[in-house]
């Protein structure tokens, strides 16, 4: 560990409170960031701000866990300059789509006309879900979507037989398969395939001024990724649990385990060009980007470069 003298301090946000970013609570509650000599300050974001980007754009924090799509549909508005993603945290899809009724063979072609509850906290897991809905020959605007809910407003609604299917990330999802009243009907990860939904990211001044500070995050993040993938999902379960105060620990551990079964979380945080591009199309499919941003423009892979050399 850095000796005190040589601590640095670091703001680090997430979007909202979900084991799809089990990666950054490894990080934080392993202690591998403070290995490194980082003071970490970490939190959901803060309600005065509408999304983590507004906050690094506000120079609130230093760090943020995002998608890259925020990154994209600014310099498809036309923006010179653009928060830059530099280690990948989920490398899929992480949500899930839950049915009333069981179905031992799911068909795609029965969402068609059904009543579903989308996720609302953020345009790309509905951009995703619709580019599988496409793949299938159905079109994302024939279903019936209630929206305007919250996660719990979600769950709520869904228990109270308001809709047929619910789109929802964990533990939501296991909360509703433990009890029984949802059954899974399918995983949108190995449906959609590799690609860069959530990284971390940061502005081009803080990279800039603070690169020692971002390279002991980049090998504190590179080595908690290591952990991670070499320890089995009731480890990690128990590891991240006070994430979660209010879920039964089994619970955790069970969303830890379906995720890691569809490999949802790299064990190499390069953001490589492919999975931008595998993202960008589901972008441009949905009408949130017109047209193609240049990967050089958002993405820097030798931050990664040096973190992973620096370990050898």
């Amino acid at each position: 560990m850095a000796s005190n003298s040589n601590r640095q301090p670091l703001r680090l946000v997430e979007v909202i409170r979900t084991l799809f970013y089990t990666p950054i609570y490894v990080s934080v509650a392993g202690g591998f960031l403070e290995k490194e000599g980082l003071d970490v300050d970490f939190k959901t974001c803060p309600p005065e701000f509408a999304h983590p980007m507004s906050a690094l754009n506000a120079g609130a924090v230093d760090i943020v866990q995002s998608g890259i799509m925020r990154s994209i549909i600014a310099s498809d508005w036309g923006a010179e300059t653009v928060p830059v993603h530099f280690a990948e945290i989920n490398s899929r899809d992480g949500f899930f789509i839950l049915s009333r009724t069981k179905q031992d063979d799911f068909q795609w072609e029965s969402l068609r006309g059904a009543k579903l509850i989308p996720v609302s906290f953020s345009p790309m897991p509905w951009a995703s879900l619709s580019y599988a809905l496409k793949r299938h020959d159905i079109d994302p605007g024939d279903l019936d979507l209630l929206t305007g809910l919250d996660i719990r407003q979600a769950m709520a609604a869904f228990r109270d037989g308001q809709a047929e299917y619910i789109h929802l990330p964990q533990p939501s999802a296991e909360e509703l398969l433990d009890d029984g009243t949802a059954h899974l009907a399918v995983a949108l990860g190995p449906e959609n395939g590799h690609l860069a939904f959530s990284s971390f990211a940061a502005t081009h001044g803080f990279l800039e001024k603070q690169q020692d500070t971002v390279h002991r995050f980049t090998v504190g993040y590179a080595n908690a990724l290591d952990w991670l993938a070499s320890h089995d999902a009731s480890e990690v379960g128990e590891a991240v649990a006070d994430f979660f105060p209010d879920i039964p620990l089994d619970l955790v551990v069970k969303s830890v385990a379906r995720l890691k079964a569809q490999n949802n979380w790299p064990t190499d945080p390069t953001l490589n060009q492919p999975q931008f591009e595998n993202l960008h199309d589901i972008l441009l499919s949905a009408g949130l980007a017109k047209e193609r941003q240049s990967y050089e423009k958002m993405v820097r892979t030798d931050i990664v470069a040096a973190a992973l050399a620096s370990r050898r």
